[in-house]
């Protein structure tokens, strides 16, 4: 079975590429992308794939560890 992460990234227009390029070196894959500026801001749709074996704990644990940087 697998899980489909899938998360809208809004992020001001000047941060955009950093903000895509952490994405995905964390393992995202980048779909929906909107370069053009609306009131100063892009986004993007970063979407990852995780198979059911990967522990719940593990899942847990590195969105914690995102939150706190």
């Amino acid at each position: 079975m697998r899980i489909v992460l899938r998360i809208r990234v809004t992020t001001r227009a000047d941060l955009y590429e950093k903000r895509k390029q952490e994405h995905i070196e964390r393992g995202y894959r980048i779909e929906d992308e909107r370069p053009i500026a609306v009131n100063g801001l892009r986004s993007f749709i970063a979407v990852r794939e995780l198979t059911a074996s990967d522990p719940v704990d593990e899942l847990v644990e590195r969105a914690l560890n995102r939150m706190a940087q």
